[in-house]
């Protein structure tokens, strides 16, 4: 009898449990139906039945099975026409004296890292004409892109399709990048393979291209950027923290104009020179200094009008060299009077962003100001860099929600004349994310700014598949939700690990449950385990890239429930995969108590 009451009252605790869970998997269920990736829709004819159907012109066509291949003396021509070589002998074109004629060769008129390709059916000939040396290269991988169905994922990960080279008959392509000036990457392993960076069209890197791989689109030298301090002389140790100088004092700009010149003489293939003020929020008040940015309505017009005298003193005997400052924190507004010189660049740097929404979103405040601010630069100059953040500097393993929103913020800033792009990222180590995927995702989208929802999702599905082995559309799934999630906003947490005030979005030191909420990720709890589960076991040779990733999504159960032991785990198998540790609590070789850690504080 005592069993029979104990297994009716086991009954009556969970059956509610059971009942909720049940409706939430079936509304879940609904949900997943309801997504748009999934729907299939046939566009009406709009053709009405009275006008004449005219055939498309019929275009010839040549299925490619053998090649001769010469070029230039170029170190980029030689390179790019070994590369088209041994790409094509993968698809089984050979290498004969009277194979199909291809030339490569540079003709600086098309203009920087330009190219177009031509092909000449009848002539049985085919021209790759690049506008520089990167250009030659990035005509050649392009075209395997497109024509052979190659796709360069990380260094040592690439696939290509089954289907023969064919190729049409008059122009194949015929592209200038709209990222004209420079597309610069940073994070680790892609980032750091220079092969990798041409293949995909990045001009900039954290290993500089060499002459073969066309060299980088803007050579910096050693002046990169918060460059201020060594530049005034500053006898404080960690000249990037130092004080921002006094931007109207005579004999400091003449010392900058001094170590300016001094730099361009070392370094004579630099071609841009940063002077930016330092990472710190300091900068002079003198009574000059106030009037001006008071004038300006900006702080930015002080470091306008400085950098405009040192840009005017270098232009005679430097016409190719750009001076390069940031509109960063202070200095973010652009000034009300005074413009940019045209031989100086404006840095916009987005790090006060939220980046869970995109940045024309009219419906995000935390946007607006950034929005407004870009709009502006671009009123007044034509030169505009961006510094872009697409990790969370301070939680590198947890889920960075931003995959929904890159393509529309790389199409903003092409449509606002941003002429260079360097999305940051995290550069120290393996990424415990998707921090492999983002890196290819913002390649492609540099590239072509431009691409569709279709194109965009069709770049991330290829590499998932690759990647992550045949669970990969599990990955997907988790993907999918977590960007739903992050859209609808959540809690903040405070810099005293306390909640905080709501907020729009997630910014690059937010806590993740600043947009995705404890309460959402319990109530998705069981499905998101399955999804990893799922792509664990199906992935074969992929497992351990399954295993990094999903350590984000473990860190995020111990958020909800702290375990010293599962994060004792956690701990010695991001170590052992090599994904470094910025979360701050606690240091991945602590040896310390973990239980008693704040990184197992329950939040809330």
């Amino acid at each position: 009898m005592k069993k029979l009451l104990t297994l009716l009252l086991v009954a009556a605790i969970l059956l509610p449990c059971f009942l909720t869970a049940c409706d939430f998997l079936k509304n879940y269920t609904e949900i997943r139906d309801e997504r748009p990736d999934s729907e299939t829709t046939t566009p009406e004819s709009t053709t009405p039945e009275d006008d004449p159907v005219v055939d498309p012109p019929v275009v010839k066509t040549m299925t490619l099975t053998s090649v001769k291949v010469s070029a230039g003396e170029e170190d980029t021509e030689a390179y790019a026409a070994a590369e088209l070589m041994a790409y094509l002998a993968k698809k089984g074109v050979a290498l004969a004296e009277d194979g199909f004629s291809i030339t490569l060769s540079i003709d600086s008129s098309l203009g920087e890292d330009a190219f177009k390709i031509e092909a000449d059916i009848d002539a049985g000939s085919m021209t790759f004409v690049g506008g520089n040396g990167r250009g030659i290269i990035y005509a050649v991988y392009r075209f395997l892109e497109k024509y052979a169905g190659f796709r360069y994922l990380t260094p040592d990960l690439e696939t290509q399709t089954e289907d023969p080279v064919i190729i049409p008959d008059g122009v194949l392509m015929d592209y200038a990048p709209v990222m004209s000036s420079a597309r610069r990457l940073t994070w680790y392993y892609t980032g750091r393979d220079a092969e990798w960076c041409v293949k995909n069209g990045i001009s900039g890197c954290d290993t500089t291209l060499d002459a073969m791989h066309g060299g980088p689109s803007l050579n910096y030298g050693s002046m990169f950027v918060h460059t201020i301090g060594p530049l005034y002389e500053t006898t404080y140790p960690y000249p990037t923290y130092t004080s921002n100088p006094c931007l109207t004092d005579p004999e400091i700009l003449a010392t900058v104009i001094k170590n300016v010149r001094k730099e361009l003489e070392k370094n004579p293939a630099m071609n841009i020179i940063s002077v930016s003020q330092t990472d710190v929020e300091s900068w002079c008040l003198c009574p000059n200094c106030a009037r001006i940015a008071e004038e300006e309505g900006s702080y930015a017009g002080v470091w306008v009008r400085f950098v405009n005298t040192i840009a005017e003193d270098i232009a005679e005997d430097y016409p190719n060299v750009i001076v390069d400052t940031l509109a960063y924190k202070h200095t973010q507004t652009p000034p009300k009077i005074t413009k940019p010189r045209e031989n100086v660049c404006i840095r916009l740097c987005s790090i006060a962003c939220c980046f869970t929404h995109a940045l024309d979103d009219p419906n995000c405040p935390d946007n607006k100001k950034f929005h407004d601010d870009l709009m502006g630069w671009g009123k007044i100059c034509d030169n505009i860099h961006v510094w872009d953040y697409t990790t969370n500097f301070r939680h590198y393993i947890s889920t960075f929600a931003n995959l929904g929103v890159l393509r529309q913020n790389m199409r903003f800033y092409a449509e606002n004349n941003v002429t260079a792009m360097f999305p940051q990222g995290n550069s120290q180590g393996w990424s415990g994310e998707f921090g492999e995927l983002r890196s290819y995702l913002l390649a492609q989208l540099m590239w072509n700014p431009y691409m569709s929802e279709e194109e965009y999702y069709g770049h991330m599905d290829d590499f998932l598949k690759a990647y992550y082995g045949a669970g990969w559309q599990q990955i997907r799934y988790f993907i999918d939700d977590t960007i739903r999630l992050a859209a609808n906003g959540g809690y903040a947490i405070n810099s005293d690990e306390t909640p905080g005030e709501a907020v729009c979005g997630q910014g690059i030191y937010d806590h993740p449950f600043t947009v995705i909420t404890r309460e959402e990720y319990y109530y998705h709890e069981l499905i998101f385990d399955q999804y990893w589960a799922v792509a664990e076991e199906m992935a074969g040779n992929r497992a351990e890239y399954v295993r990094r990733s999903m350590l984000q999504w473990r860190l995020t159960k111990l958020y909800l429930r702290p375990n010293a032991q599962e994060a004792a785990k956690l701990i010695a198998d991001a170590k052992a995969l090599g994904v470094p540790w910025s979360e701050g609590k606690p240091n991945v070789n602590a040896s310390s108590d973990l239980s008693l850690s704040p990184f197992f504080w329950s939040y809330g």
